[in-house]
């Protein structure tokens, strides 16, 4: 990022940040945050001397980090190439006009989906983006009658077979170095 686009960004960047527990998040928790998002592998340790805090301190505020929400889950991020028998596909949903809370139903059996690997609620022409592993497209009828048995829920639907990554934002931009 040049100089005057990072100067543009972090003004734009400026509000603090919070966790879901509503607690603020300062400029070291920031750091931390960042640390984990590019390497969750790294100790407690290594972590500590990075921000210059020590191990207690950093352990103190990393669970308070997960307690408050702000850290849900560590993770390894794999190359989804290693799963050419099973190709992620991103499955646009327009849904059909059910009250939002009529959709409980529809949820779970998404939650319960082996093959949706996230499921994310739009405002717009689509309604909900499904990515999914499918051994080919063929097979998304077999996934739509299991999360929608009784076509209730699923107006219309668009697949789009991923053909690769370009880029993937690691660490969120508000966690861009120089700005913790």
């Amino acid at each position: 990022m040049s100089p005057d686009k990072r100067k543009q960004f972090q003004a734009q960047q400026a509000a603090p940040l919070y966790a879901p527990s509503g607690a603020r998040l300062d400029e070291t928790d920031l750091k931390i945050l960042r640390l984990l998002q590019t390497g969750a592998r790294e100790s407690i340790q290594a972590i500590a001397e990075r921000i210059q805090l020590s191990h207690s301190g950093t352990l103190h505020r990393l669970r308070r980090l997960e307690e408050s929400g702000a850290v849900l889950r560590y993770m390894a991020e794999l190359d989804e190439t290693i799963f050419e028998a099973w190709p992620i596909f991103w499955i646009d949903i327009a849904f059909t006009r059910h009250r939002a809370d009529e959709r409980g139903r529809f949820e779970k059996a998404i939650a319960d989906a082996p093959e949706v690997m996230e499921a994310i609620e739009f405002i717009g022409e689509f309604d909900l983006v499904l990515k999914a592993a499918l051994r080919n497209a063929a097979h998304w009828p077999a996934l739509k009658a299991s999360i929608d048995p009784d076509a209730e829920f699923i107006d219309r639907a668009q697949l789009r077979p991923v053909a690769r990554i370009v880029k993937r934002a690691v660490p969120h931009p508000q966690l861009e170095a120089g700005q913790a």
